[in-house]
């Protein structure tokens, strides 16, 4: 049986990494992305396993023929990766553009739960499934840099919906987890002037968790700093928590 991996943002960056990393173990790709060019270019690069498709995540309309796309042509999803993401303004809150600090909510945040959405009906009926989202840099870390509130808030929102959607899934043979990557060298990583390095480790981690047997759900990974192949399971390990039991 062929395995199905779905990767949103998949046609540059992190994504197109995953994709390109999942493509390998020969899985059948599926990547979306809202920039047609992007599109093409990364699916002749990732090769005959990949297919493509528009989509602007944010919007659960487009979500939903996406998810059907994909339905249509492999009739499965094993695999989704939310890597579609904005930075959102920089600078002080007060002279953010609101509009556009809801936009990287509506597209880090709202994208992310618009598939995960689409995703789990599909993979309870296939009693199937690894989900994997992005937390961004800087989650659970103790050096979050001031003036990038719309995008930190996205992706502390984003750790917050891993963990209560990984209980509502406890149940199901479903796994839903969260990646802090750390700096990667991207388009994005440009916008905030950062220097980062090669996306390896967070595809690493990805692929392990795709295919691990160990019992990792709800949780928020550092791709740099945790000893996730070593993992032994605790309510407070791995969250975002100051108070536990």
């Amino acid at each position: 049986m062929d395995r199905v991996v779905v990767v949103t943002g998949g046609a540059r960056g992190i994504g197109k990494a995953m994709a390109m990393a999942f493509a390998k173990l020969n899985y059948k790709v599926v990547i979306c992305s809202r920039t047609k060019a992007e599109l093409d270019e990364a699916e002749k690069e990732i090769g005959k396993n990949c297919s493509s498709f528009f989509c602007d995540v944010k919007f659960p309309d487009y979500v939903k023929r996406f998810f059907n796309f994909v339905i249509e042509k492999y009739g499965r999803v094993d695999v989704l990766i939310n890597c579609a993401g904005i930075l959102g303004p920089v600078g002080p809150l007060e002279k953010n553009d609101i509009g556009k600090w809801k936009d990287a909510i509506d597209i880090n945040l709202m994208g992310t739960v618009n598939c995960v959405h689409e995703a789990i009906p599909i993979m309870k009926k296939q009693e199937f499934g690894r989900i994997v989202v992005m937390c961004g840099g800087g989650v659970g870390g103790k050096n979050i840099p001031p003036g990038f509130t719309a995008y930190t808030t996205s992706k502390f929102a984003i750790a917050g919906f891993t963990e209560l959607v990984g209980k509502e899934l406890k149940y199901f043979d479903i796994k839903i987890n969260a990646i802090s990557p750390g700096a990667v060298n991207t388009k994005m990583a440009k916008e905030r002037w950062v220097d980062g390095g090669s996306p390896d480790r967070a595809v690493k981690l990805a692929v392990f968790l795709a295919t691990t047997k160990l019992d990792i759900n709800g949780k928020v990974l550092s791709a740099k700093w945790d000893d996730y192949e070593h993992f032994k399971d605790k309510e407070s390990l791995y969250t975002l928590r100051r108070i536990v039991d």
